[in-house]
């Protein structure tokens, strides 16, 4: 059958009702090509195994096991153990007794994790240098041991317990809520009864015996796939696979997971839930799909249908986003996707769409989108809507296209995973380009609009509302009966079809005079091009091919936060977040963004306490644009009084509670006493937000702006230099330059001495929280600095993660880092650090982790700087193969005079425990040292 007619075939399958469906399918049964370089397998125990060479990055290797179980396969007394098993996985198994497991994947610089869902569950160890064969062989036995060779130790399981309750203790209000809304979401279903997490009396008091009964029971081959992905020899590790995996038996208890189908709802489900922790509103809605045949996904109409999912999305998202931005909107941002029903159950797929209210307007905003989800439902979108969308799908494409040989071991991975759990296709990056290419011109308006008619309907059947919000005396914002009644005054509502009134206007109606480039000079240190120009601006170019369509760019400057200092106090607090909101000539915020969509092509203001800045990113076929948002950054810039409506009323919503959330006051606690006690750094208040000065923002941000020969200019990427020169002419060498240079000055004022604060906050699942900054003198930059501090904190991490979590179960996960703050006000070694721990522990845990920062110098050997100075090698030798790296390294070293590339390695290398020690005792020695506690309580009637 001829390519044109399988996809009419397949476009009938998904448009006709569903006794018509079965013919048209059966019609179109062509199957996708699957991904040649993979290597699949099922050995005789039914284990399951995908094998696939990639070499990017170079010489590293990603091991995964998959298993299609997770909570939903718990009985009642089991609530909580598919997780606890995860747990387990981690402290003793066949070949890795207790800890060791840890302690291995450290020593290969490896990134190592584990997530369990409701119905799937996923381990990994990614970046495996394929140097040592020995430690490959070693990650398969690891595999192994995961799939049937879990000690599950009693001693072990204890410790275990005080950790899982510590990672509970990290659910915070939106999460709380979430977990309250799955027995509606999912009525008289497990997926209704399980939140993973589980519950905490079934961890308290489970023993080995019954978290062995679930192991036993689900955890075996045949639910159960091997991936490997990497810069290996597939055909070579398939047999390693085969000889290892075929051995594993099966338990005679084990049963094979069965997918737990998700049934329809005659009528509406809803959910209200409240919390005084939420810092704002959302409602999500969410209309369950048919469920697909399996057979189906492995076929082109499958491919065809995915893009009209796709599309659909995005033209909802784009006529959302324009809604937004409409003084009337009571909404400040509604999106959808097509994902996992209840974002829970990967049996049924649904169109998801989630509101964020303005504060106040929360019944207005709910019936505003289920209005505009009629709307779309009834008359579908316009032909302006489709044309944005297919060139924003087609820019996304290419871009995957063009940098097809820089696809990473994950993604590869992920795609595989997704063929076992749920039998998607794993087309080649080729095949699924040129079927997209092939399906994309074919859907007209007409076609798309009848495929998904169904997609945001809101009538009464496989339909279902939430509420997760905040409070009002003790209330939530919207309850139960009044968003009954907004979904049934939005179902009878009467609404008519969208108008197309779509204008294109050029970016840049009018071309600026160009001027020159006046020199140029080769610099060796970083191996980039320099040139100067007629305006007095500097530009740096380095060409690379680490992407084949990829360039990064910057435009830097002395400068920074000092700009602000002569407003008042609420807008040098929302400074950064509001100097961003603006347009570039004729385009506002939301043009900007459509733009960005079908071009791939942004720039983005920032700013810091030295310094402000653009960056941009874009395409060689777009480079023009780039080089177009640049200047107007500087001479474009226009006031935007729709985005600035928009997030300021974000903003309120975000700080209406805020004394009455963790997150703020903890963060603005620690922020006033390291920085003197400056009102600066505080989250503002609701009110506040009204007394920001957007005019007087910008005035500032233009001024920073008005000088091109204050300005670094750097381009590193795929670029080619003759097309590149001439718009840098054109485009930066026309900017206004003058010889005076801006002065900075430091608006940091940290905190000298000592300083202790503590306090104590109700909350609704009590975590306290300490936070520590320790402080050095005023130190020069030098590479050993640098890099010490790197090692630091690497080595700290570790300690503090095997006693504070490991051996006391005081917290999740221990958060100190060391760092090298450079700055051109004056630069500090600062060590920093985060606990978030049980309560009855906090003192315990605050005592230890000062011990082990202040006993550094005492505790740590050679082992503890290996471990760190492999970690930080790993991480470099990653880093120094991307456009990121370089943007960066070049930034440095155009504004600081740093040079952190070329004698790295010997520096990392030179890090010994005397030179960690050095480096604490720089910090130490000068008694900087800030601490706040949150002490939890419970919250009364939680």
């Amino acid at each position: 059958m001829k390519l044109r007619k399988i996809f009419l075939v397949a476009l009938i399958a998904v448009t006709v009702p569903s006794v018509a469906q079965d013919d048209a399918m059966a019609a179109a049964q062509q199957t996708i090509p699957e991904d040649s370089a993979v290597i699949v397998g099922h050995l005789d125990n039914g284990l399951t195994y995908y094998i696939r060479h990639n070499d990017y990055p170079k010489g590293k290797v990603n091991f995964y096991i998959a298993q299609r179980v997770g909570a939903v396969q718990e009985e009642d007394d089991q609530d909580g153990l598919a997780h606890f098993l995860e747990h387990m996985a981690f402290n003793g198994s066949k070949h890795f007794p207790d800890d060791s497991v840890t302690k291995f994947m450290n020593g290969l610089g490896a990134q190592w994790n584990a997530f369990t869902t409701a119905d799937h569950t996923v381990y990994h160890v990614n970046g495996v240098d394929n140097g040592r064969e020995s430690a490959l062989d070693s990650c398969m036995l690891l595999l192994s041991d995961w799939s049937e060779g879990l000690t599950l130790d009693e001693k072990q399981l204890n410790e275990q317990r005080d950790v899982i309750h510590n990672e509970y203790r990290t659910h915070g209000a939106m999460q709380r809520l979430f977990e309250q809304a799955l027995p509606a979401l999912f009525p008289n279903s497990r997926y209704g009864e399980r939140t993973v997490i589980g519950s905490m009396d079934v961890v308290d008091h489970c023993n080995s015996n019954r978290l062995r009964d679930y192991y036993h029971k689900w955890y075996f081959p045949g639910n159960q796939a091997i991936v490997i992905v990497g810069d290996i020899d597939a055909k070579k590790y398939e047999a390693k696979v085969k000889k290892l995996f075929s051995t594993l038996p099966v338990p005679a208890t084990a049963h094979k997971a069965e997918d737990l189908a998700v049934a329809d709802n005659d009528s509406t489900l809803y959910f209200v839930g409240s919390d005084k922790e939420m810092s704002q509103t959302f409602f999500i809605t969410f209309r369950k799909d048919e469920p697909l045949p399996p057979q189906i996904k492995q076929t082109i109409p499958y491919i065809l249908y995915d893009d009209v999912k796709t599309l659909g999305s995005q033209m909802f998202n784009d006529r959302m986003l324009k809604l937004s931005q409409q003084p009337e909107a009571a909404f400040t941002a509604a999106s959808s996707a097509n994902a996992e029903y209840g974002m829970t159950a990967r049996t049924r797929k649904s169109q998801t769409v989630q509101i964020l209210p303005k504060p106040g307007q929360e019944a207005a905003a709910l019936k505003q989108v289920l209005t505009e989800m009629k709307r779309a439902a009834e008359y579908g979108f316009t032909n302006s809507e489709l044309k944005h969308a297919k060139a924003t799908y087609k820019a996304a494409l290419e871009q995957q296209y063009n940098n097809r040989a820089t696809i990473t071991n994950d993604t590869y991975a992920q795609s595989l995973i997704d063929n076992f759990l749920n039998n998607e296709p794993y087309p080649n990056i080729e095949t699924r380009y040129q079927l997209d290419n092939a399906i994309l011109p074919m859907l007209t308006l007409e076609m798309v609009n009848q495929a998904i008619k169904g997609e945001f309907s809101i009538d009464n059947e496989n339909f279902a509302v939430i509420g997760l919000e905040q409070q009002k005396d003790g209330k939530p914002v919207v309850g139960l009966s009044e968003m009954k009644s907004i979904v049934d005054e939005a179902r009878k509502a009467t609404v008519t079809a969208p108008v197309d009134t779509v204008k294109e206007e050029p970016l840049m109606p009018v071309m600026p005079k160009a001027g020159k480039i006046v020199k140029q000079k080769m610099s060796k240190t970083l191996g980039c091009k320099e040139l100067t120009l007629s305006n007095g601006a500097r530009v740096l170019l380095k060409k690379t091919d680490f992407k084949a369509n990829q360039i990064l760019a910057t435009a830097i400057a002395p400068g920074g936060l000092a700009a602000a200092k002569s407003l008042n106090l609420p807008s040098r607090q929302m400074f950064e977040q509001v100097y961003s909101l603006h347009g570039l000539g004729t385009k506002s915020v939301m043009d900007l963004v459509s733009l960005a969509q079908t071009t791939q092509t942004s720039v983005d203001d920032g700013i810091s306490n030295d310094l402000h800045w653009i960056n941009g990113s874009t395409t060689n076929e777009n480079i023009e644009t780039l080089m177009q948002e640049m200047y107007l950054s500087f001479q474009g810039v226009k006031k935007d009084e729709a985005i600035y409506r928009q997030m300021m009323q974000y903003f309120k919503g975000q700080v209406a509670n805020k004394m009455d959330n963790p997150d703020i006051v903890i963060g603005d606690s620690a922020s006033f006493y390291a920085h003197s006690m400056r009102h600066d750094v505080l989250t503002p208040s609701a009110a506040d937000i009204d007394h920001i000065d957007y005019d007087g923002i910008l005035n500032i941000r233009k001024q920073m702006f008005s000088n091109a020969a204050d300005f670094t200019f750097v381009f590193v990427g795929s670029f080619d230099e003759a097309t590149l020169r001439p718009l840098i002419e054109k485009y930066i060498a026309s900017l206004p330059g003058k010889k005076a240079k801006t002065t900075v000055t430091d608006q940091r004022d940290y905190t000298n001495g000592k300083v202790s604060r503590a306090f104590t906050m109700a909350m609704g699942n009590p975590q306290s929280v300490t936070r520590d900054v320790y402080r050095s003198a005023a130190v020069p930059f030098t590479l050993k600095n640098y890099v010490n501090a790197g090692v630091l904190s690497q080595v700290l991490w570790n300690k503090e993660f095997d006693i504070i979590r490991e051996q006391e179960s005081a917290a999740y996960t221990p958060m100190p880092s060391a760092q090298f703050d450079n700055d051109l006000t004056g630069s500090y070694l600062l060590i920093e650090s985060e606990l978030k721990t049980n309560p009855a522990k906090t003192q315990r845990a605050s005592e230890l982790a000062d011990s082990i920062v202040t006993n550094t110098a005492s505790w740590v050997n050679a082992d503890d700087v290996q471990k760190g100075r492999e970690a930080l090698a790993k991480s470099h030798a990653d880093a120094v193969k991307t456009n990121e790296y370089w943007l960066s390294a070049i930034e440095d070293y155009a504004i600081y005079g740093i040079d952190r590339y070329t004698d790295y390695d010997k520096e990392l290398n030179a890090v010994t425990p005397a030179t960690i020690g050095e480096t604490v005792k720089a910090i130490l020695s000068t008694g900087n040292h800030v601490r706040v506690v949150m002490n939890a309580t419970k919250e009364e009637g939680k």
